[in-house]
């Protein structure tokens, strides 16, 4: 895993996988709650991202999914990095855990895909990076885990 510092949407042309963190909060009209943060940012730049999201965490029959990749990957590079259930709550430890093992299995099955993951749980999250890097610290290097400005000695 690679640290860096800065806007995360500089990197979307030099990615495979461009993952924002994200919820299992369904609204009533099958829309996955992106509300705050990188993820109300793609939810603004893709409109019909929350509904496509949404219909495929409904379709799991669960509210634990770890990460979501599109099927349409390569071609659709963005995806979702599950940091909690309930987007009102603070980041689940043990599901950041849980995300970070699908993202590392995903990356043993597409080695060469450059992947960027804004840090999970920090924002919104109301985890510290202290308690979180050392569950990330396990992805490989082939992930990249961004924050806004830089974290100093954690």
């Amino acid at each position: 895993m690679k640290l860096a510092a800065g806007d995360m949407w500089s990197a979307w042309s030099s990615v495979d996988l461009f993952l924002v963190t994200t919820n299992s909060t369904i609204r009533r009209d099958g829309a996955l709650v992106m509300g705050r943060g990188i993820a109300k940012e793609a939810a603004t730049r893709w409109p019909r991202l929350p509904y496509s999201l949404g219909n495929r965490i409904n379709s799991l029959g669960t509210d634990k999914y770890g990460i979501i990749v599109s099927a349409f990957w390569p071609k659709t590079k963005i995806g979702a990095f599950q940091v909690k259930v309930y987007w009102g709550d603070a980041a689940d430890l043990d599901l950041i855990l849980y995300s970070t093992k699908k993202l590392i299995h995903w990356c043993g099955l597409h080695p060469t895909a450059a992947v960027a993951l804004n840090f999970p749980g920090i924002g919104n999250g109301r985890q510290d990076p202290a308690n979180v890097l050392p569950i990330i610290r396990k992805l490989p290097d082939q992930v990249t885990v961004w924050t806004r400005h830089p974290l100093g000695a954690i």
